[in-house]
């Protein structure tokens, strides 16, 4: 495939607690409107805590469940992306209790057997006991379904600086190896790694050019609706974001995630949490959410992206929004192509559209000379990279 269109993906009425509510049929209806608005590839993620409820033990229901919704992508002819170590998502950290220590985040809640508690994770990159958990993880799963076809590829985490920050850049490169090799010992489809935004605006210790040694491709996960220096209807930005990683990690990269949260009203802020902390956040109008992404994918294919990956498959149905993190996180509940009640809105239709449009666009290759001091100051960097960038292609 030239581009790869697809979505990251959790059900409108499950969310993260699909693992433990597992249907089958609400996973292939479901599957069956991704395959219908043309998309190629579904990012999916392995909710640490229902695959490995204790430090030795893997959860076999679980490993059960997967392996039904490979095979529903296989008569779809979907491709899937499963994501370890989840970790992260929607400004909450998932984490099985074995995991824990009576210590806090500095930024996020974490959601553990039920309840939420403010604790932090142990240390995922150097306690051997953990270390050992993970290998025992990663090589059950990739030698369990090595031999399925609709594995694009491995992704090792998402976003898990947000977990834990790792102590040094060494430490980080130590541990990507590790996983790396664990997953190629079984499987030899490709494997990647979910950095984010944060990776290039600051250094939490995952720099790109040392993730990419054990990338054998790479992905950003970029939101223009949460930059502070740029318009959140800037289709320039996400692209830029590809571009900027290719520059530091001199290899092609994947927008594995980006989107919007929609409303049908007009465009306006909300009280929503970011991990504890409540903030300011967009809620876009469908209609010009929608223009946003039909710019936005055309430059992340002319700049030469090797695809992209929407963030995220539906709103969350109404019966979710008390429950973590969406009774808190507002903005989360509406980053869907279909609104809660199962509607397409207008930016699914610019997605299904959007192979028919490539065959009108071209490629180019776009280079931005990065300073190889570039950490030192990420932000600034960034800031400063992304203004010169700017005016050489408007």
């Amino acid at each position: 495939m030239d581009f790869v269109l697809g979505v990251n993906y959790w059900p409108r009425k499950k969310a993260m607690f699909w693992w433990k509510e597992f249907d089958e049929k609400e996973v292939r209806e479901e599957f069956s409107v991704i395959k219908e608005l043309n998309l190629d590839v579904v990012r999916i993620f392995l909710l640490w805590e229902d695959f490995q409820p204790e430090i030795d033990k893997i959860e076999k229901k679980s490993l059960k469940h997967l392996g039904k919704v490979l095979n529903i992508a296989n008569e779809l002819d979907l491709k899937l992306i499963p994501t370890f170590f989840i970790g992260h998502m929607s400004g909450i950290n998932w984490l099985p209790e074995w995991l824990l220590e009576d210590k806090p985040h500095e930024r996020f809640l974490t959601y553990s057997n039920g309840k939420v508690v403010d604790k932090r994770a142990r240390d995922i990159y150097e306690d051997k006991e953990i270390l050992k958990a993970e290998e025992l993880l990663l090589d059950t799963i990739t030698s369990e379904f090595s031999d399925s076809s609709q594995i694009y590829a491995w992704d090792i985490s998402n976003e898990i600086d947000n977990v834990r920050i790792p102590r040094t850049p060494e430490v980080a490169k130590r541990w990507l190896k590790f996983v790396y090799e664990t997953i190629k010992s079984n499987d030899s489809r490709p494997v990647t790694f979910g950095i984010h935004q944060e990776d290039i605006d600051r250094n939490k210790n995952f720099r790109v050019q040392d993730v990419a040694p054990y990338n054998d491709f790479l992905c950003m996960h970029a939101y223009s609706v949460y930059t502070d220096f740029t318009d959140p209807l800037d289709p320039y930005f996400v692209p830029f974001a590809c571009i900027l990683t290719k520059a530091l990690g001199k290899k092609e990269v994947l927008m594995e995630e980006f989107g919007m949260p929609t409303t049908q009203g007009e465009t306006r802020k909300i009280k929503s949490a970011t991990g504890k902390d409540i903030l300011e956040h967009y809620l876009i109008n469908e209609e010009e959410a929608a223009k946003w992404l039909e710019e936005t994918l055309k430059y992340l294919y002319e700049f030469g992206t090797i695809g992209a990956l929407y963030w995220n498959f539906a709103d969350y149905h109404e019966s979710l929004w008390d429950k973590p993190p969406f009774d808190k996180a507002i903005h989360e509940r509406f980053f869907g192509l279909l609104r809660s009640d199962g509607s397409l809105k207008p930016t699914a239709f610019v997605l299904k559209d959007f192979k028919n449009k490539i065959k009108e666009l071209k490629r180019r290759e776009v280079y931005i000379n990065v300073p190889p001091d570039y950490y030192e100051k990420p932000k600034e960097n960034l800031i400063k990279l992304y203004s010169e960038f700017l005016k050489r292609i408007r």
